[in-house]
């Protein structure tokens, strides 16, 4: 059969985090594994009225195709939110998307050829990197600290490498939990000019923000040449069912991911848009944030309680300001991948850290995520793991 395949089809690599999926819901093993927001955020009785509300009162829109590039006045709504992001664009600078995941690999089929150099944060985002992979490109790693991408590292590998794109997650990202600083979000967009290469800003923890002080205006905000393709999504703060993301990018560009949607699936579902939009219009999104903002404050700190009760000494980890993650290195050259089974056999598991890093390291690392347990199995969890490393 693989006479059959296509030659991209051989560059697809299957997701280790999809690969945990099953742990997340047995409730003998307490999962520090998954990403996935906690049930306990969601909106269900108001999406649930929203949903029969749309369908029998306008189905001729919730229940039907619709737009290439989405519900006009969800794409207004997006289009306010961004320019509350300090982000100068207009609804027809949005296209909507099923989730941002969508947004990553229709990114990727219209600007990516084979061999195509991508940059990529050391960690970052599997389902990013999954998509790029998929294109047949070439990904080169940047290095992170606390503080976010290191210029320096950034300057150095794309004077190297002669990048097309810059994969970013500034906003607590996805493994790290870093915030990427305002100066250095400078620093980002002058390299990006210098070596002419596009940035695409994932942003789908931006507003999960639990520390005063934090400062999480994008880069699309400096983007005065049409440089920076801002990505984001209702799935963490709403509810990842209703697969609704977007993007806002330059014209040019916008225009052709248009027509590659029209290819992948004409487009993204009504139903969902319907109740987003419906949400959103009613003014529920800014109460509905602040809410999940105070349930995951909470759970942050039990985590990083436990962490330092049972790891001071043997670990560092990220203090996780904002978003769902905080990532854990390991004083020991210890490799986390080998653990998994130990770990799950005493009924606790995390996502070992290293298919996070495209350049091989990151064996002694690990994810960790508070958003699915109580505080009292998140304590109990974290003195397993100790145990258990």
């Amino acid at each position: 059969m693989k006479d059959f395949f296509s030659r991209d089809s051989g560059a697809f690599r299957p997701s280790a985090i999809r690969a945990f999926a099953k742990l997340v819901n047995d409730p003998n093993v307490i999962s520090f594994a998954g990403g996935s927001p906690n049930p306990d955020t969601f909106p269900a009785e108001r999406i649930a009225a929203i949903a029969e509300k749309v369908v029998r009162e306008r189905r001729n829109v919730a229940l039907q195709y619709g737009p290439t590039r989405g519900l006009p006045r969800l794409c207004d709504f997006i289009a306010t939110l961004s320019r509350s992001r300090k982000i100068d664009c207009s609804a027809d600078d949005v296209i909507v998307t099923t989730g941002s995941q969508q947004a990553l690999d229709l990114v990727s089929h219209t600007l990516l050829d084979p061999g195509d150099v991508v940059l990529v944060e050391l960690p970052t985002y599997i389902g990013g990197t999954s998509s790029f992979y998929a294109r047949s490109a070439t990904l080169a790693g940047v290095a992170q600290d606390d503080d976010g991408i290191v210029p320096e590292s950034l300057a150095e590998v794309a004077a190297r490498t002669k990048p097309k794109l810059l994969y970013t997650i500034p906003n607590f990202q996805n493994p790290s939990g870093r915030l990427l600083t305002q100066q250095r979000r400078d620093r980002v967009m002058e390299i990006a000019r210098e070596h002419d290469f596009l940035v695409i800003e994932d942003d789908p923890y931006g507003e999960l923000s639990y520390v005063d002080g934090n400062d999480t205006t994008p880069l699309k905000s400096r983007d005065h040449d049409g440089r920076v393709i801002y990505l984001g999504s209702f799935s963490k703060v709403l509810a990842p069912g209703l697969r609704c993301g977007f993007i806002v990018a330059p014209p040019q560009i916008q225009q052709r991911i248009e027509i590659a949607k029209q290819a992948a699936d004409l487009c993204s579902g009504m139903l969902d848009q319907s109740i987003v939009d419906e949400f959103c219009s009613g003014g529920e999104l800014a109460p509905q944030i602040d809410k999940v903002r105070t349930f995951y404050r909470g759970k942050r700190a039990t985590l990083l309680d436990a962490l330092e009760q049972h790891f001071a000494g043997r670990a560092k980890w990220t203090r996780a300001a904002g978003g769902l993650f905080t990532f854990m290195t390991l004083d020991a050259q210890v490799d986390t991948a080998t653990r998994v089974e130990d770990s799950v056999k005493r009924g606790v598991a995390f996502i070992p850290g290293a298919p996070f890093f495209v350049d091989g390291s990151g064996q002694n690392t690990m994810r960790l995520t508070f958003a699915k347990e109580s505080d009292e199995r998140m304590r109990e969890g974290v003195a397993r793991l100790a145990a258990v490393l």
